[in-house]
């Protein structure tokens, strides 16, 4: 697989803009472990997809489910009592369906008949 590049990736995915360029490029150089020959044209955007899901699950980028990851959670916090509130679904940030691009990395797949491997 071409791996697609950091200028690609930053281009159709600005919202990594601030992430940095290293860890991008080392998750772009994992893709084809999740994403092989047989995604065929559409291998580039997988690698993409699976690239953006894993960054976000690491709290990086600035999209809302980044912070929610990054937040472990966390809605609120009351310094008063030390009162710390955790939302209902934290817990449940694992798989693909955790973030939106691991929902659409899992839908794409299944459209071109891509093996799906779970991950937590």
């Amino acid at each position: 697989m071409a791996q697609p590049s950091l200028s690609t990736f930053l281009t159709r995915f600005p919202e990594f803009a601030c992430v940095e360029h290293s860890l991008i490029i080392a998750i772009l150089a994992e893709a084809p472990i999740f994403v092989d020959l047989k995604w065929g044209e559409y291998e580039e955007l997988g690698a993409m997809l699976y690239t953006a899901h894993e960054l976000t699950m690491q709290g990086q980028g600035s999209t809302a489910a980044a912070r929610k990851i990054k937040s472990g959670g966390v809605t609120q916090i009351t310094s008063g009592s030390h009162k710390v509130q955790y939302s209902d679904h934290a817990g449940a940030m694992v798989g693909w369906e955790a973030t939106p691009y691991g929902a659409r990395f899992r839908d794409l797949a299944n459209r071109i008949g891509a093996i799906m491997v779970s991950v937590l």
